[in-house]
């Protein structure tokens, strides 16, 4: 074996960090070239690692696109050393972790986070799959199935068809043109047609280019350096080096035949865009200049004078977004992609003209230095005062940008700009960004009748043809007007960032207290003694019912938010440039206002925001765009993803009072702008206001603020105390007990199902809360491993705990192709096996995975927008709880398996009379439908069809019920894996049983049903629970 030293090539210990970074980093290159960057500090409360693979989609094998994403899959799924198939995901997921991978056109990534504690075992197991992977059969199989099921979850996705339209499209001989995602037909069907073993086939691929000198590896613990460094080298010395190249992709993946074309594109939702590409350079290398970024800021800026702007006063534009789209090496895209408005579409080439006339007056301009500097100046700042990801996404990105930057900037790359190379953006303007060199993507359903095209593995419908040469040529020759011009220096960069706590550094975010409270508002404070960083958090509820009076009303709610934002946009996205962001939403009970960022000029971002709100004059053309998107908005809703609209359904039937889409839709064609103006001044006049303000800012700071808002309004005689009954919460229905009911939704768009069950348990408490969150962390491994992993029912499962108005129960979610009436009883059947797994476990898992959960329910949030937005939640639930979990934690200490058990039996089990159950059943429409005689590959179809003894009416809502008898043992069993070093994979099958279902009962008119329905009290206040009220007016 190879000695310590020898394992190491290099180290690097000076990569450069923020100053208000307090971890501490170091870089290796082990003698297998591996590259290795090390992350530490004693106070990390979730380890995390991640292995980034610099080879992805784009070498897939011609013949069997797909197998590169299929290999991500299966990875996971055992080693020669660790055997089992759900060994790696049980040990992270029952110790308070999480995993997951993604395969992108040039990186594969491979991530987890974990206990600190457990870091070295979970690096070990994890180092394996790049050692020793089985690739066993019966898990490429079902892996097959799994990379189907979210291939089928895509086909409906717009953003998904149309970036796979463009590549398709693309030239034909280059890597990027193929179909990448793969399905059962590219990765079983049509290999199987041509003798191709699938296993071989991964083998070969993983065999030629998976090598260490192609990977990155970042791994973040509470360990020191000099441990954790011991630890890599343990684990990932190993890795093979087979010395492969560092792929480079041919430059050009349009070709001449493909430029100068248009693309009509008939989309699922209902919407308006034009995208404009062109293939520019990889300057990846040329980071620390990037030119690409300099045209992006410019030309997607959206103050005065800019793009937007200016088709935003045309009528033709409400949204805009350029930027470069990095794929793989060796070649690079620039694009420029517009939402439109209806006009805006039939004036499509005069907005193309116009994007030229901008870039025209770019080249008249030049680059500006000083424009460079600002930015320079703005990333730097950010780099500076950054806030920390969740060790997940860290360890993530990090390991997948690795190889992009010297080791000594892996942090600081994305941030830095420290050449200016005006010669590079002209070049790039003169020579790539031209007419002659473009491509167009027009989408709108207004296509329909033209589009007689259809892309093989999407289905969408699109016409390709040239685009006329006249407009080329006026592109050649834009004139220049005064309505575009450069931006003005941005006069909300911030120049202070002094710390206002005079506090120590606190183990742990202080909790905010009550500073202010009268019958116009509540204010909660907190001040930033753990992050540290100079920035401010400020939340605000408007609080009045009158927005949700009626479907009118909660319409005209969501238009006066938009019509606000719409409003502020040119003169707040130069605030959002330099740090400083906000949020504007309408809501049951009125408008929510966020404000967040670098503390300095925020309270100037606050007054701003205020005077649009109190001032708004509604401009009709502007009300009629708005409207028009806010209708498109309610009609796309059963175009969503079937698994979004189950959850809905739950939280719609289970509220108290909630209008439904239809509802809203119905009435939006009526609303006037004068009735939009009649609706702001009684809105306004009167309401409550909850608010949170959290961060570098002081008391005396906070209340200003707070005064700020009610001298705002109150000048505009607006803000009065709400009426007594116009102050509440919305409740939750209550469930009687042994109801079993089930409702149905329809989706217009896709082909697939998805059905979400929701046990109501009991009311929100500090007791409650942890039985239930216990429960459900036993749960989720052992869900997805049965219904994802071993019997496939879909891509996305899903189970956990549902809490909503004060009211929680146990949900478990599946999207899946196959029928509900057969997913309901899979789902049914996996709930009644899990008394006995919990039965069963020993005394050494329970208490470990008791611990797991304990450490997950602390851990501090990396950023402080996540701390902060926790303790909003608090503030808005009307619960106050803000230490919620330190004194769950002491609860679950206390928790038996007893205490589980005893709760599966009063309302988790089949056989108990109090269990209270609700479905939402997602079917497509008629309309999605439409065209399901395509030729499809579904591999063992018969044999699903014939497990499903009852199959569901996907047109009507079944009144009625009928009961169902399953066996246990006529599906897949139930598969605990046990292993160790030296033992092979041990099955704990659980005995053949029959269960039956309750009979369902359909719910037809939602109203009556909900009519007879009682409610809930609302959750109680923890308001005097360690939190004292320091000031009271």
């Amino acid at each position: 074996m190879a000695s310590v030293d020898s394992t190491i090539v290099r180290i690097v210990d000076n990569i450069k960090k923020g100053d208000s970074d307090s971890w501490n980093y170091r870089g290796l290159e082990l003698s297998n070239e591996m590259l290795v960057v090390l992350i530490s500090h004693p106070n990390i409360d979730k380890a995390a690692a991640a292995l980034d693979v610099s080879i992805g989609s784009l070498a897939d094998p011609r013949d069997v696109p797909g197998i590169a994403h299929l290999l991500e899959h299966m990875l996971f799924m055992g080693s020669l050393k660790y055997p089992g198939e759900n060994e790696y995901s049980k040990l992270i997921e029952e110790n308070g972790g999480h995993s997951n991978a993604s395969t992108s056109g040039d990186h594969t990534n491979y991530y987890f986070d974990i206990n600190p504690s457990l870091l070295p075992e979970a690096l070990d197991v994890f180092a394996q799959f790049f050692i020793s992977p089985l690739f066993s059969a019966s898990s490429i199989d079902r892996e097959i199935e799994a990379v189907n099921s979210e291939y089928e979850g895509e086909l409906s996705n717009d953003t998904q068809r149309v970036y796979h339209l463009e590549s398709s499209t693309s030239d034909p001989q280059h890597p990027y043109s193929r179909f990448r995602t793969g399905n059962s037909e590219s990765l079983r069907t049509t290999p199987m047609q041509r003798g191709i073993d699938i296993r071989q086939v991964l083998s070969d691929f993983y065999t030629a280019e998976y090598s260490s000198n192609r990977m990155s590896l970042a791994v973040l613990g509470n360990q020191s350096l000099d441990e954790l460094q011991s630890l890599v080298m343990k684990s990932f010395n190993d890795v093979p080096n087979k010395k492969l190249k560092q792929v480079k992709y041919p430059a050009d993946p349009y070709g001449e035949s493909k430029r100068k074309t248009i693309c009509y594109v008939v989309p699922i939702k209902e919407y308006h865009h034009l995208r404009i590409h062109w293939v520019i350079p990889d300057h990846k290398h040329l980071y620390y200049c990037n030119p690409e970024s300099h045209l992006s800021h410019l030309i997607g800026h959206e103050g005065d004078g800019s793009l937007l702007s200016y088709l935003k006063k045309l009528g033709f534009a409400t949204e805009l977004v350029s930027g470069e789209k990095n794929v793989a090496p060796g070649f690079n895209f620039f694009y420029v992609h517009l939402e439109l408005t209806i006009e805006g579409l039939y004036r499509w080439q005069d907005i193309i003209y116009i994007v030229y006339q901008y870039m025209a007056m770019l080249r008249k301009e030049g680059p500006k230095e000083w424009i460079f500097d600002e930015r320079k100046n703005l990333k730097a700042m950010r780099f500076q005062f950054r806030e920390k990801e969740p060790a997940d996404d860290f360890v993530s990105n990090l390991a997948g940008r690795m190889r992009d930057y010297p080791l000594t900037e892996c942090l600081s790359g994305p941030y830095q700009i420290r050449e200016f190379r005006p010669k590079l953006i002209i070049e790039e303007l003169n020579e790539y960004l031209i007419p002659s060199k473009m491509r167009v993507f027009l989408e709108s359903k207004e296509f329909a009748w033209i589009a007689t095209e259809k892309e093989k593995w999407y289905g969408t419908q699109y016409k390709q043809e040239y685009l006329l040469e006249e407009l080329i040529e006026r592109c050649e020759t834009c004139e220049l007007i005064p309505e575009l011009h450069l931006p003005k220096l941005n006069e909300f960069i911030p120049t202070d960032f002094q710390s206002f706590s005079k506090e120590k550094h606190s183990a742990r975010p202080q909790l905010p207290i009550k500073i202010k409270e009268n019958e116009f508002c509540r204010l909660f404070y907190g001040e930033d003694t753990f992050y540290r960083l100079p920035k401010a958090y400020l939340y605000f509820e408007l609080r009045n019912p009158l927005g949700n009076a009626d479907p009118l009303h909660s319409n005209m709610n969501t238009l006066y938010v938009e019509l606000v934002e719409d409003s502020l946009t040119e003169i707040v996205y130069p605030a959002q440039l330099g740090g400083l962001h906000y949020g504007l939403y309408d809501f049951d009970y009125g408008i929510r206002l966020t404000v967040y960022g670098f503390n300095h000029k925020i309270k100037q971002l606050l007054e701003t925001i205020i005077d649009h709100m109190v001032d708004i004059k509604v401009n009709p053309q502007r009300f009629e765009i708005i409207k028009e998107k806010l209708k498109r908005s309610l009609k796309n809703f059963r175009r969503s993803d079937p698994y979004r609209m189950a959850r809905y359904g739950v939280t719609y039937l289970t509220a108290e009072h909630q209008w439904d889409k239809n509802e809203l839709l119905s009435c939006i064609d009526s609303i006037t702008a004068h009735d939009l103006d009649s609706f702001i001044t009684r809105m306004l006049t009167r309401f409550f206001t909850d608010s949170l303000m959290y961060g570098n800012l002081t008391k005396d700071h906070a209340l200003e603020y707070m005064s700020l808002i009610e001298q705002k309004f109150q000048e505009k005689r607006f803000y009065q105390p709400l009426f007594p009954s116009m102050w509440f919460n919305q409740r939750e229905l209550t469930l009687p007990e042994g109801c079993n009911y089930a409702y149905t939704m329809l989706n217009d768009a896709h082909k697939i199902h998805a059905i979400e069950i929701y046990l109501q348990c009991f009311q929100q408490t500090l007791e409650n809360n942890a039985l239930l969150g216990l429960f459900c962390h036993f749960v989720h491994e052992r869900c997805f491993d049965q219904l994802r992993t071993k019997e496939q029912l879909g891509y996305d499962v899903s189970s956990g705990a549902r809490r909503s108005r004060g009211v929680q129960g146990f949900r478990v979610a599946v999207q899946s192709t196959r029928k509900l009436d057969h997913v309901n009883q899979r789902i049914e059947l996996f709930i009644d096996s899990i008394r006995d797994y919990i039965l069963n476990m020993s005394d050494d898992v329970f208490k470990k995975q008791r611990e797991g959960y304990m450490i997950k329910k602390v851990e501090i949030p990396k950023g402080m927008h996540s701390q902060v937005y926790k303790f909003w939640n608090e503030t808005t639930s009307h619960q106050f709880c803000f230490n919620r979990p330190q004194l769950e934690v002491e609860i679950i200490k206390s928790l038996e398996r007893t205490d589980l058990l005893r709760f599966y039996d009063h309302h988790i089990s089949l056989n108990s009379i109090h269990r209270r159950k609700l479905s939402v059943h997602v079917n497509p429409s008629a309309i999605a439908l439409q065209g399901s005689n395509d030729k499809k590959s579904i591999i063992n179809e018969v044999n699903e069809l014939a497990a499903i003894t009852n199959e569901e009416n996907t047109e009507t809502i079944i009144e009625g019920a009928v009961e169902h008898t399953v066996k246990l043992n006529k599906q897949p069993l139930i598969i605990d894996t046990i292993t160790n070093k030296d033992s092979k994979e041990k099955e704990n099958i659980i005995s053949e049983k029959q269960i039956i279902l309750p009979k369902e009962e359909w719910i037809g008119n939602v109203h009556v049903w909900k009519s007879k329905m009682p409610c809930y009290p609302l959750a109680q206040s923890y308001e005097n629970i360690d939190v004292p009220v320091l000031y009271k007016l």
